[in-house]
């Protein structure tokens, strides 16, 4: 990698951990550079405003998420196996502050996050589609899925937990609800060999939130 990529990389980085920290409407970008030691002239020379760095870190964001779930490696491990790691990943992510910043992202940066959101869709849809493929070619998924549909509701399900006004007056922990949705989306779409083999995974788990 190029050195003034990955320093550019390591700053983005940095910020994404100060938009952690302290909100990412809270965090201007005289505190960006405060809190990162360097000067606002070396800031803007690396991005034009504020729009351009909430950007640009969620788009780091993303690229961290997928670098290393690789479409075509999907096919090595077990699509089910796949589903729980998803659904750890997302009860770790909603459990950070990472909702609030994308409540802010969307509230105050509306054209960022307009873009963003539709690069993630499509990013997110496409390895999804892969991997329900894979399910299938493995007769743990039903062959007869409607495969638009199910992403669509599922996404839809998790899209609202995005909101803090909404996370906050849940009435069960989050992690319990995400594993129900993801248990859910599985029954809807496996076939008999599937819940055997997700019923077996659950079991050697033992994970006391999925019930």
């Amino acid at each position: 990698m190029d050195e003034n990529v990955k320093q550019k990389r390591e700053l983005i980085a940095a910020i994404s951990d100060l938009f952690l920290r302290f909100g990412l409407r809270s965090t201007s970008m005289d505190d960006i550079a405060n809190h990162l030691k360097i000067s606002k002239k070396t800031l803007y020379q690396q991005f034009a405003n504020k729009d351009d760095v909430v950007e640009q870190v969620m788009l780091y964001r993303r690229d961290e998420k997928i670098k290393n779930t690789d479409v075509n490696q999907l096919a090595k491990k077990n699509p089910i196996v796949v589903m729980s790691e998803i659904r750890d990943f997302m009860v770790s992510d909603l459990g950070s502050r990472l909702p609030a910043n994308h409540f802010d992202l969307r509230k105050y940066h509306p054209a960022v996050y307009e873009r963003v959101a539709k690069q993630e869709e499509e990013s997110t849809k496409k390895f999804l589609v892969a991997l329900l493929d894979n399910g299938i070619k493995q007769e743990l998924f039903r062959k007869d899925i409607d495969k638009e549909l199910q992403l669509y509701l599922l996404g839809k399900q998790l899209h609202f937990l995005k909101d803090p006004e909404i996370t906050s007056k849940l009435e069960y922990p989050i992690s319990v609800i995400i594993s129900t949705i993801f248990i859910n989306f599985i029954y809807a779409i496996s076939t008999e060999k599937g819940l055997k083999e997700f019923e077996r995974l659950r079991n050697t788990a033992k994970r006391p939130e999925d019930g």
